[in-house]
């Protein structure tokens, strides 16, 4: 089926310009299925040649990494049909058409391992298989975990295992674990949580605003010797930055999930932030 419309992700243009560009001349749907979407596209080369580029349109997807309180891991075993074995994989799944990442991360680790989370961490994005799809899986760490019972899709079976960084990296060594996007989601927290400094925005959403919330962290980061901000925002949630040493800005985000008595936090995102050479303390900005 001809198909004018360019399904990729917009382009780029990093620092290798426009020297290594392929520019789509035009393009066909090979296959439509109930998953994959494989297209073969007619491109013209940097040199002014031409040639053929096939490949699997994918709607993206999240994997996230729970992360119990004593710091273990939950981990999924799940026969593969292609493989034809199971494989270790922190719980992942598709997007659905306009759902956000987050949201789809939420949704999965409870679907799927049976677990809600308060604090949620974007480690970054992943292409896992650059040549033949347009897939990207964003990759989030989890924790504050609660159970409150899988339901999983029909068809679907799964094993669930709790197992420490040094079991999963022991895994790897005696490939037992291959997951590639595993292996990645891993290596991305055990970085992040490793940093010896961490400059992050936080979203704090819930019963927060009115209760003396943003007052109490400010007095919580101040005695932790964070530096940064906090502000109320408009949709009713708490938004501050904090820098200081990675177990500090940790401790104190562990902290934000408690927040003052009478507050109840629903939900916290932590992104990363450029580090700002200007803050020197802690306080108040104006709200948005």
């Amino acid at each position: 089926m001809s198909d004018t419309a360019d399904p990729r992700p917009p382009r780029a243009i990093d620092d290798a310009g426009e020297a290594l560009v392929e520019r789509r001349i035009s393009g066909d749907q090979v296959y439509s299925g109930a998953l994959l979407d494989v297209r073969r596209d007619r491109v013209r080369l940097p040199d002014g040649g031409e040639t053929v580029r096939e490949y699997v349109v994918h709607p993206g997807a999240v994997l996230v990494v729970p992360v119990e309180h004593d710091g273990r891991f939950i981990v999924e075993r799940q026969f593969r049909y292609p493989q034809n074995r199971a494989f270790l994989e922190f719980p992942a799944g598709k997007l659905d058409p306009g759902e956000r990442a987050l949201d789809t991360a939420r949704r999965e680790l409870i679907e799927e391992a049976g677990y809600a989370a308060v604090e949620w961490t974007r480690l970054g994005v992943i292409h896992p298989v650059i040549s033949y799809s347009t897939e990207a899986i964003e990759i989030y760490a989890a924790r504050g975990l609660s159970h409150v019972g899988a339901s999983l899709d029909p068809g679907e079976f799964l094993e669930l295992v709790h197992r420490s960084a040094d079991e999963l990296y022991e895994a790897i060594d005696n490939m037992q674990l291959t997951d590639a996007k595993t292996i990645a989601a891993l290596a991305m927290h055990s970085r992040w949580i490793s940093a010896s400094r961490r400059s992050c925005r936080v979203r704090i959403a819930g019963t927060v605003q009115g209760v003396g919330y943003r007052d109490w962290l400010i007095r919580a980061a101040q005695r932790a010797d964070v530096a940064g901000w906090v502000r109320n925002r408009r949709d009713g949630s708490v938004e501050a930055h904090f820098q200081a040493r990675g177990e500090t800005c940790d401790r104190l985000i562990e902290a934000c999930r408690r927040g003052p008595p009478a507050a109840h936090v629903a939900l916290i995102e932590v992104t990363r932030g450029a580090f700002d050479a200007t803050l020197d303390g802690f306080g108040q900005q104006a709200s948005d």
